[in-house]
């Protein structure tokens, strides 16, 4: 039944391959023509990127603009690529089953290192933003405007401020509004600090006050939110450690029993009763890595 399971998870991945490549030929060629067509109406203009980012999942486009990365067709075609060839490495080499499982663990992975490279840009976003409230309050108490303080202070403000204000910066510089380019901002990357900033400059902008005041108590509000999620971080740490000891135990038993006894994977590698075993140690594996991370998950 696995074996069945993975050749036709296979065959339908080789399949999605080559529905993608006909797609991307035919999109190449639409953006052919439509240079062509920009080349004809405005001969001076510069040429168009080839490599066009394209749409993603809602749910995966706010973690793709927290880690700053940009997928594009010729990324993905090397990933895909990349992934097929290790799959079918490992179908050769061990079998269908080590296959399937290759091929829906690459897919887990990647997600799990996006979603850690996401929280890495975030946690350094959300430590540098107090710094850089307090250089548009700083600027605009010198009389800048609110556009050209929020534009401006990111010259002195952290690399991963600028990474990710840059566009909003641009934007305001060429006359855009300033709540609706922070709204917009906000909306991309979905960062609560970030969000907070957009609201509170739309609420200034329609009814009033003195913004300055608002940047003061925001960064004060920022810094109470970094003190206290340090404060947990402290508090889970044993925790943390325990759990990892916790998931790496069963995986060093293991190592451990092939080490001192090499014939001891033989009955779950060639026997249909020991794979089946092998599928379900697996599986309670991952559901209580996935159980613990769940509790561990604190939010705030």
């Amino acid at each position: 039944m696995v074996k069945g399971a993975a050749y036709l998870i296979l065959a339908l991945l080789i399949l999605g391959g080559v529905l993608f490549a006909l797609l991307g030929e035919r999109a190449r060629s639409l953006a052919a023509i439509d240079r062509r067509l920009a080349g004809l109406t405005t001969p001076g203009s510069a040429p168009v990127r080839s490599s066009v980012a394209i749409s993603v999942p809602e749910r995966i486009a706010p973690l793709l603009a927290q880690a700053q990365l940009e997928i594009t067709v010729q990324t993905v075609r090397l990933l895909a690529l990349v992934g097929l060839g290790l799959v079918f490495l490992v179908l050769v080499l061990a079998g269908p089953a080590f296959a399937l499982g290759v091929l829906l663990g690459l897919p887990m992975a990647a997600l799990s290192w996006l979603r850690g490279r996401a929280r890495k840009r975030v946690d350094a976003l959300t430590e540098a933003l107090p710094l850089y409230l307090d250089g548009v309050r700083q600027l605009q108490a010198v009389g800048n405007s609110l556009s050209q303080a929020l534009a401006r202070a990111l010259a002195d403000a952290s690399p991963v401020v600028r990474s990710f204000f840059d566009t909003a910066a641009r934007r305001l510089e060429m006359g855009a509004p300033v709540a609706e380019t922070m709204q917009q901002l906000a909306d991309r990357i979905q960062v609560p600090e970030v969000s907070m900033i957009a609201a509170a400059i739309r609420t200034n902008l329609r009814y009033g006050g003195s913004i300055g005041a608002v940047f003061t108590n925001l960064a004060h509000i920022l810094r109470e939110r970094l003190r206290i999620r340090r404060e947990l971080a402290a508090a889970t740490s044993e925790a943390k450690v325990s759990s990892r000891v916790l998931i790496a135990m069963p995986l060093l038993a293991m190592i451990g029993l092939v080490l001192m006894n090499p014939a001891y994977l033989d009955f779950f590698i060639s026997d249909s009763r020991g794979r089946s075993l092998s599928f379900l140690a697996i599986g309670l594996e991952v559901a209580g890595i996935l159980i613990i991370r769940r509790m561990l998950r604190l939010e705030f």
